[in-house]
């Protein structure tokens, strides 16, 4: 048992392990497992993957089937006896040109590169944590970016595209000899990977089998030391990856095309009837006779869809335009030959192909105006976010959903390295999940949408600003209007109240709030409008972490001027 918990290159040769299983990863790897112990043994139901195991089952087993109805809602891959055979066969099928075609339209629009060769980078915006974290939040991110590899080249974008075949990645996160810092990280074959729970001094913690079938090759890794993405639901018949659900549209689109071919290339062609005269010969010495011109005069026309090659007898063609017949001729006796017309149905009509055609687009998500490269479909457009198709909306949500599933091979062990870093962090509940990436954005669709809808909120907001109560005061705090209209969270809010601070720090005590702010013009309104209002856009209070009062408004004068043209209101 204990040749399980070597992770050295070497103990397969017989040398001395130089790295060793730190206690901070042996306490990380525990983390989570209190609240799913507590859960598993307060239940009273069973789940749908434990009731697979039935009536006797061992009490590990139970537990660990137990838990995945609990937590471990990712497709498990070794408990697919076909997945390796069906990897396989997508991998193959994924190299067809319309395949290939989807995967890198959706991956070129899932990982997209800045001029650093940063494709994402880490969003603190909802951590209520020091400056110290969020400087070293960026600072080890950045190592681990590089430790994967995704700074010097492409290699972020392949594994996204291998994900999307796949299903599946799993990554080995190696540690330095004391467990203190990620070393780098080693590729693993998620289909001999097994998820289990391990009890270590009353302790329960999840752990990861590799090759347990294989007992010479078994390894036994804490969940800290793993990073297992998976593209479908475990315990949900679904498709294992995006290229699977491609199968059935593309292979009867290559049939239907298959025949078109056949079809075009039988009736380019004549075709012969023979009418061979056998005499006073036997049936057996008949047969031989058309045996032997068969073999003289047989065509087998193959068409390979791998390449697209037209093969005749086994050699690549275009196909014969002519060709000469020679036989022999006794006692007046000679063979017929005439031609025959090409029955069947007529295969020039397109519509069946361009139905599975447009069934294989359907089924990729990809926006059909992509496609429509002949109508400028490959160029992007800046219309308003009121033009957007639907599809570009639909297709920006499904590539955000591929990201949210993809982004853990960054965030597990960044939040693993900080945990050891900053032992606090351990019992923080809201750091791991408030803890994400801002990935780097190619569609323009969604950002012209979103800066229309922001910008229709701010002129919303400045008109409901004007209204007043009869004493003349504002009837809407701007406050309640930024929160209610704006959607801004207190977590956003209190960032920006964070940042007025700062400024107000850096320019002497000044007041900066509509430098760093956002400002906006409001329509036209009487002097005495809300524009006396001096509240601020957030304050502390709407995050919980300070109850200052709003402060007092300044009346306007008696005399009121006329009416302005424009009024800038204070910063939101």
């Amino acid at each position: 048992m204990s040749k399980l918990f070597e992770s050295g290159f070497f103990d397969r040769f017989g040398v001395k392990s130089l790295v060793s299983v730190g206690d901070g990863i042996r306490k990380i790897s525990s983390l989570g497992m209190k609240y799913d112990d507590l859960v598993i043994r307060n239940s009273r139901a069973i789940g749908p993957t434990e009731a697979t195991l039935g009536e006797y089952a061992p009490k590990d087993l139970a537990y660990a089937f137990a838990l995945a109805d609990v937590s471990q809602k990712k497709y498990t891959a070794i408990f697919d006896k076909d997945y390796p055979s069906r990897r396989d066969y997508l991998r193959k099928f994924a190299l067809n040109g319309e395949i290939d075609f989807m995967m890198t339209t959706l991956a070129d629009e899932g990982i997209v590169y800045d001029e650093t060769n940063y494709f994402a980078y880490p969003s603190v915006a909802n951590l209520d944590i020091s400056e110290e974290i969020r400087d070293a939040i960026s600072d080890e991110y950045k190592r681990i970016y590089n430790r994967h590899g995704f700074g010097a080249d492409i290699t972020g974008w392949q594994y996204f595209r291998q994900f999307l075949v796949d299903g599946v990645l799993a990554f080995e996160i190696v540690f330095d000899a004391k467990g203190e810092n990620v070393l780098g990280f080693k590729e693993l074959d998620a289909a001999f990977l097994k998820p289990d729970v391990l009890q270590e001094n009353g302790i329960m913690k999840k752990v990861w089998y590799l090759y347990p079938d294989r007992p010479a090759m078994t390894r036994m890794l804490y969940d800290t030391q793993v990073v297992y993405i998976s593209y479908a639901k475990g315990n949900l018949p679904s498709r294992i990856s995006y290229v699977e659900n491609l199968v059935r549209s593309f292979n009867l689109l290559r049939m239907i095309e298959n025949a078109m071919v056949m079809w075009t290339m039988m009736n380019a062609t004549w075709r012969v009837k023979m009418i061979v005269p056998i005499g006073s010969k036997s049936p057996q010495k008949a047969k031989e006779t058309l045996a032997e011109l068969m073999a003289i005069y047989k065509e087998d026309i193959i068409l390979d869809s791998n390449d697209g090659q037209l093969r005749i007898n086994g050699s690549p063609s275009v196909g014969q335009f002519y060709k000469n017949y020679l036989f022999p001729s006794k006692n007046g006796e000679q063979i017929d030959i005439s031609t025959m017309g090409g029955d069947g149905p007529d295969l020039q009509n397109s519509t069946l192909l361009m139905y599975w055609m447009n069934k294989l687009k359907e089924d990729s998500k990809i926006p059909f105006a992509r496609f429509d490269k002949a109508n400028s479909g490959g160029q992007m457009s800046g219309s308003a976010a009121t033009g957007v198709d639907r599809e570009e909306v639909r297709f920006g949500k499904f590539v955000s959903r591929i990201r949210s599933a993809f982004q853990e091979i960054l965030l597990k062990p960044l939040w693993i390295q900080m945990c050891l870093k900053y032992n606090h962090l351990e019992d923080d509940e809201l750091f791991k999940s408030s803890l994400g990436l801002r990935f780097v954005k190619d569609n323009m669709f969604e950002e012209i949408r979103e800066q229309e809808i922001m910008t229709k909120r701010l002129e919303f907001i400045g008109s409901m600003s004007q209204l007043q109560k009869a004493e003349g005061k504002p009837f809407f705090s701007m406050r309640f209007l930024v929160q209610q209209y704006l959607h801004m969270d207190k977590d956003v809010l209190a960032m920006n109240e964070r940042m007025i601070k700062e400024d107000e720090e850096e320019n002497g005590g000044e007041n900066t709030a509509s430098a760093g702010g956002l400002s906006y013009t409001a329509p036209s309104a009487p002097a005495g409008g809300s524009s006396s209002s001096s509240e601020p856009s957030s304050d502390s209070s709407g995050s919980g972490s300070s109850s200052t009062p709003e402060p007092a408004t300044t009346p306007e004068p008696e005399s009121t001027p006329e009416p302005a043209a424009e009024e800038t209101k204070p910063a939101i």
